[in-house]
């Protein structure tokens, strides 16, 4: 069956995050499967060069007043079709306290529009200051809204389901929880994977990797770990790639110069390049001060590669990842280091945890699953 798809997102490629990457996967999965797919972003400074097989509409602010006059004229005129809204509070407009449009969202909904909402983040925390308090109080009222909105909602963690259920139990009760997909696809190219692993491990034994933006939050964390383990092993090199990567390497040398020559970044690289330096490590280090969950699209990217992950076990951590074993599992920097020398020193324990993170990948997180969840209809009961 064609189903028809307005889809609303706060960014696109090229100039976006994860939840760019992540719509355009998405809208042009949906187009291949024979679906009609219009996709609704705010203005940028560059465009995004969408597919020919679905329409990329630029809307006039960011959700504001234009922005609902253009999606009202359209969605009039397409009654049966299926919004889906790609939804992050701190970014939807209005310095994150947009419930205006949300209460828009939510008369579509209850006037019998297919409302569907995919939660990337529910709210952001209180802080001890007024302009952020009232922030996170209209964030709160947002997700409220927006589950009476929407008569099926999905979530990119199973962790949002005790953050959002005393806002609308009944809707989290019902919520789907889709995995974020990998943006990294798999290179099959083993000369190329030897090439990059030569050029960036030097003399060394071992390489690991690091893949990811390098935010105020992981890079304090990764530093701490890639400096214990490089400047306890001679025989360890460690490679960063993704945007960010080149100048977080540089504060690193300029303050232990003596590990030039076996920490390099790449800077931001292209995803065939990305997945090459992912496959040339013996493993990847992917720290996170709150923990791994599914909504990581950098730890997605390790495993769709089949690389041996060593991750941080936090407060967010779904059961998944403890279930399925695709990854190592450490709560704190000295036991990430400690597990990462572990394997570097056990190729069959790795081998083994790359089977496990490609089978794991195949079967939970794959981008079809992602699109078997969407095309499904609504349970009756909703």
């Amino acid at each position: 069956m064609t189903l028809r798809w307005h889809i609303l997102t706060p960014e696109l490629p090229p100039d976006c995050g994860g939840v760019g990457d992540y719509t355009a996967q998405v809208a042009e999965a949906l187009a291949r499967s024979g679906d009609s797919v219009s996709v609704y972003s705010p203005p940028a400074s560059v465009r995004w060069s969408a597919p020919e097989s679905l329409e990329a509409v630029t809307l006039g602010d960011r959700f504001g007043a234009e922005s609902v006059q253009t999606l009202s004229v359209r969605l009039d005129r397409d009654p049966s079709s299926r919004l889906l809204v790609q939804y992050v509070p701190a970014v939807f407009g209005r310095r994150g306290a947009n419930v205006t449009f949300c209460r828009w969202l939510r008369a579509r909904g209850q006037a019998g529009a297919d409302v569907r909402v995919m939660f990337h983040e529910p709210y952001s925390y209180f802080r001890w200051r007024p302009d952020h308090i009232l922030t996170a109080v209209a964030q709160r009222a947002m997700a409220r809204i927006l589950l009476d909105a929407a008569p099926l909602v999905y979530l990119s963690t199973d962790t949002w389901r005790r953050y959002l259920s005393r806002y609308g139990s009944e809707a989290v009760r019902r919520a789907v929880t889709i995995p974020i997909p990998s943006a990294i696809p798999r290179v099959n190219c083993p000369e190329a994977i030897r090439a990059t692993r030569s050029r960036s491990n030097g003399i060394a034994t071992h390489l690991v990797g690091h893949f990811g933006s390098y935010g105020n939050h992981v890079a304090p964390m990764l530093r701490s770990a890639l400096h214990d383990l490089l400047s306890s092993d001679p025989h360890v090199a460690a490679v960063c790639t993704g945007a960010g990567s080149d100048s977080f390497v540089e504060r690193i040398l300029a303050e232990h110069p003596e590990l030039r020559g076996r920490l390099a970044g790449t800077g931001r690289a292209s995803a065939r390049d990305i997945s090459l330096h992912l496959q040339a490590c013996d493993l990847l280090l992917q720290p996170y001060p709150d923990g791994v969950t599914t909504r990581r699209t950098s730890v997605m990217a390790g495993l769709a590669n089949g690389r041996a992950v060593v991750t941080s076990e936090g407060p967010l951590t779904e059961n998944i990842w403890r279930e399925t074993g695709s990854v190592r599992l450490a709560a704190s920097i000295d036991a990430l280091v400690t597990t990462a020398r572990g394997l570097l020193s056990d190729a069959a324990a790795r081998a083994s945890l790359e089977a496990c993170a490609s089978a794991t990948y195949a079967s939970r997180f794959d981008l079809r699953h992602t699109i078997d969840a969407l095309r499904s209809p609504a349970p009756a009961y909703v």
